[in-house]
């Protein structure tokens, strides 16, 4: 099998019956600062990378495909993924001996995955041809761009897994970029949908109108004559949304298996594809040794088979000496070929030997140097006999090849000394740190068995307080109902009396007044603001009528209605008009509530000019006019029966006087400033 074809990857985490606060803040990054990555990295067990500097290129997709930076949600991810519960009616079964806890037997509730695929094509898709070094997590990467292809990548992927899960039920798509390999995290929650329990029951539709439909309750409540209007149908159920992991997932071990390969193939064939990433080779047809190396490993165990791969690459440049030709090296060193076979042999049935569990780790990987150990110091020995063997003249002629290969042997072996010392080390510390921590938890449980008295001996002393500030506060309560009672009696005598009854009956005349007053001041405004709607929308009709002629100037009631229609606008938004930049700018606020039907854009600037030039040029706008049309639509708005007559009429306005008894001006022609055609 080819080993170095990019592949997509998906992990499919343990699906989990509940989701914890923590492992929402870690996936959203919430609450991490540069002391956090610092104590993440210190974690050797773990084999952290994480980089503070590439923080702000992690981002999160949110609903429509949205790109925004990870943790921009104010709601934490445990809490969005709890109101989806919620809508669905999801209730866990809860433990009876410990009632804040989930029992074991509880339906799965929420599954996570993570989304990647190879090192260097992800690499190349965020960061192009900018240089960086994933593995130092202390590396200044404050300059990095993100590319758009990793975004472009994301999007692929979120859209998948929305046509998979359904968009409603992806709680969390987080995209991580501060960590040695680019990953997507992906929260969701199996849902299917079924039809709703019960009985059909059947509907009545009307012959005539289909849209009246009747249930048989309804319809045999009605006259038998108007029942043979009806026909009945047999109703279908409806369906509903249900949490079930198992109807998503799989209901058997080999329907979940079949489920995830069916995953990867579809996965690779939407998206993985178009980036170049392969399908890996399906699990049943890989080899036993090939399905030893899918078994799922952390951190720790990874590392363990790195350091022993690298022990082997080490071994295997000693076997050079043996596979050398023997014009170029022709010594007894050639005769150590079975040791170094022997040595690269024991090597790899180390590799062989699986990994164990957590438990026995370390003993493991302790047993393995040893065994890497002592392969390694009989092909020295191997080695130094062959050397001792050799004559003086051959010693001669492979001095420096000899000496060459011997001190890297012998810094190995001073490494390994080191490496063990430095174990010696790490246990002595190990053995003090557990002593420090026994001794800690031995003060804690004093400490907090004296801070539990004291607490309780307080809360004793406020319990008594409490008790005795109850009393008094009972006795004050008896006192006041007493009073209150004895004022309800006096008031409902004093209720009686015709003053105060008259006194009740003129505030509330008063309330209703007042009422009265603010209706119809409101309704007075709508009217107002309704009067104004018709000037403007009466504008825009002849303005839009205008447009779809051919002629290049406006009418006697076109020019009216778009006079008036700009006044208006301007009074709707509070713009003055006593100058021509003004008037502009209320014809340009005119012009923006526009609708062009079927009007072409050259058309449409002609007409846009024109209509500024008349505003500008032709027409008059003066603070007298402007008064006089306010005027005429306050007096339009005092009653809703009054008729408004619009389009350049007079209407009503000719019957409005002055101060001083004289009639107003009418809404007639607008004036002038001179003869001056659109034409022109």
């Amino acid at each position: 099998m080819q080993s170095n074809i990019p592949c997509a990857a998906i992990h499919v985490g343990k699906d989990k019956k509940s989701f914890s606060a923590q492992v929402g803040n870690e996936a959203e990054r919430r609450g991490w600062d540069e002391n956090v990555y610092r104590l993440k990295n210190a974690d050797k067990e773990k084999n952290n990378h994480y980089n503070f500097s590439r923080k702000n290129l992690n981002f999160e997709i949110v609903k429509d495909g949205k790109i925004v930076p990870l943790g921009s949600n104010p709601i934490p991810l445990h809490e969005r993924i709890q109101m989806r519960l919620d809508e669905l009616g999801f209730k866990p079964y809860m433990d009876a001996r410990h009632p804040n806890q989930v029992s074991k037997n509880s339906p799965n509730c929420t599954v996570g995955m993570i989304f990647s695929g190879d090192h260097d094509v992800l690499n190349k898709l965020a960061y192009g041809d900018q240089k960086i070094d994933t593995s130092d997590p202390y590396a200044d990467c404050s300059h990095i761009v993100l590319q758009q292809g990793i975004i472009r990548w994301a999007k692929d992927t979120y859209d998948f897994a929305c046509r998979k899960w359904g968009e409603e039920n992806v709680i969390s798509f987080a995209v991580h970029c501060d960590e040695t390999s680019i990953h997507a995290h992906v929260q969701t929650i199996p849902v299917e949908k079924v039809k709703k329990r019960g009985r059909i029951g059947s509907q009545y539709v009307h012959n005539d109108n289909p849209d009246i439909v009747l249930s048989t309750k309804e319809w045999r409540a009605l006259p038998k004559e108007e029942r043979a209007n009806y026909t009945k149908q047999t109703a279908s159920k409806a369906f509903v949304e249900r949490i079930s992991y198992a109807k998503v997932w799989g209901e058997t071990r080999k329907a979940k298996s079949e489920y995830l390969s069916q995953l990867h193939t579809d996965y690779h064939n939407e998206v993985g594809c178009k980036y170049g990433l392969a399908r890996g080779i399906p699990y049943n047809e890989l080899s036993e040794e090939e399905k030893r190396g899918r078994k799922h490993k952390n951190k720790v165990m990874l590392e363990a088979e790195r350091q022993a791969k690298a022990a082997l690459d080490k071994v295997e440049k000693y076997a050079v000496l043996a596979t050398i030709d023997r014009r170029e090296l022709a010594f007894p060193l050639l005769n150590v070929k079975y040791s170094v076979q022997e040595a690269m042999n024991t090597v790899e049935k180390e590799l062989s030997i699986p990994i164990p569990a957590i438990i026995g780790q370390k003993a493991w990987r302790e047993k393995r140097s040893a065994n890497i150990s002592a392969a390694i110091k009989s092909l020295v020995n191997a080695i130094n006999e062959a050397r001792d063997k050799q004559n003086e003249g051959v010693r001669t002629s492979v001095n420096k090849t000899y000496t060459y290969y011997m001190q890297n042997l012998n810094r190995l072996i001073n490494e390994n000394k080191s490496l063990e010392a430095e174990n010696d080390t790490l246990k002595e510390e190990n053995a003090i740190v557990k002593e420090r921590i026994s001794q800690l938890d031995e003060n804690a449980v004093r400490r907090v068995a004296a801070e539990k008295d004291k607490v309780i001996g307080t809360l004793k002393g406020q319990l008594s307080t409490t008790r005795t500030e109850l009393t008094n506060i009972g006795n004050d309560y008896n006192a006041l109902l007493s009073k209150y009672r004895y004022l309800v009696l006096q008031w409902n005598e004093m209720k009686q009396q015709p003053e105060i009854i008259e006194a009740m009956l003129r505030v509330e005349k008063r309330k209703q007044e007042e009422a009265a007053i603010k209706r119809e001041e409101q309704a007075k405004q709508s009217r107002h603001q309704s009067i104004i709607d018709r000037f403007i929308d009466e504008g825009h009709d002849a303005l839009r009528n205008f447009s779809k002629t051919g002629r290049m100037d406006f009418n006697e009631q076109e020019a009216n209605s778009i006079y008036y229609g700009i006044m208006a606008t301007a009074s709707k938004h509070n713009l003055p008009i006593d100058s021509a930049k003004r008037v502009e700018t209320a014809t340009d606020k005119f012009l923006a509530g526009m609708a062009w039907d079927n009007c072409g854009n050259f058309r449409r600037e002609c007409v846009t000019s024109w209509t500024k030039l008349f505003a500008t040029k032709d027409v008059v706008y003066t603070e007298p006019l402007y008064q006089n049309f306010l005027a005429f639509v306050d007096h339009m708005s005092c009653s809703a029966d009054t008729y408004v007559s619009l389009g350049g009429s007079n209407g009503c306005a000719d019957q409005l006087t002055n101060w001083n008894g004289t009639q107003k001006i009418g809404l007639g022609t607008p004036t002038k400033r001179k003869v001056y055609g659109l034409s022109q």
